[in-house]
């Protein structure tokens, strides 16, 4: 059997462990980046056709998107914000350098219908600018109620079919008008932030706060004995 400083140990290892998390992630705001050619999982490029590793940068911006899911368990509002083009420091901290895509952010819900875009978005207060040039952009949107969405990033301005009237959810693909400029790659990143967003509690939290708490109880039963 454990001894009381095994005992002590053993519960606080766990608990560490348990609440150890992405390090993406700070309290209500989620920071996604990557490159388009090797995140996208919207790949088609028209009839019959599909991106592979024989297309360029330029057929990845003109078609491809990623697509990615976020959960709101109180309503609240949602800002994303990107730092694609002219770099920036996401909210959790993390520094993206310059010199990405132009990019475009679309919001869906769960079942895909389109509920909002960066279509008429200006440069997001403080943003870089870059050669003179303020690519970046800021989607708000005033009340997300507890569900699950979507959000895609893509080139400027590969819109989906759901917005532009070429289709009806996000399942039927992008239009294929994105682009991308001479010295730009295929980078991206941005912040979601939703302010009043409070998480469910952490099943694994709940045991470690649990477990420690029966720990601690044995060990005063045992220092009454």
């Amino acid at each position: 059997m454990l001894g009381r400083n095994g005992l002590v140990g053993a519960t606080l290892l766990i608990a560490a462990l348990l609440f150890v998390g992405p390090t993406s992630i700070r309290a209500n705001v989620i920071f996604y980046s990557g490159n388009l050619r090797t995140d996208a999982n919207v790949t088609s490029c028209g009839s019959e056709c599909t991106l592979g590793p024989l297309n360029t940068d330029a057929d990845y911006a003109q078609w491809a998107a990623t697509v990615y899911s976020f959960n709101v368990f109180t309503t609240t509002t949602m800002e994303a914000i990107t730092y694609s083009y002219g770099g920036g420091v996401s909210q959790t901290g993390t520094v993206v350098p310059s010199g990405g895509l132009e990019p475009y952010l679309s919001l869906f819900d769960s079942a895909g219908n389109f509920l909002a875009s960066t279509f008429e978005s200006s440069c997001p207060p403080g943003a870089n600018s870059l050669g003179g040039n303020c690519f970046d952009v800021s989607l708000n949107v005033p009340a997300l109620t507890p569900g699950s969405y979507q959000i895609a990033i893509s080139a400027w301005e590969n819109m989906s079919c759901a917005e532009n009237g070429c289709g009806v959810t996000l399942a039927d693909g992008f239009t294929g008008l994105g682009n991308l400029a001479e010295g730009e790659n295929l980078n991206y990143a941005f912040d979601v932030i939703l302010p009043q967003n409070a998480p469910e509690p952490n099943p694994a939290a709940l045991l470690a706060v649990a477990l420690t708490s029966f720990t601690w109880k044995k060990l005063r039963a045992r220092r009454a004995c």
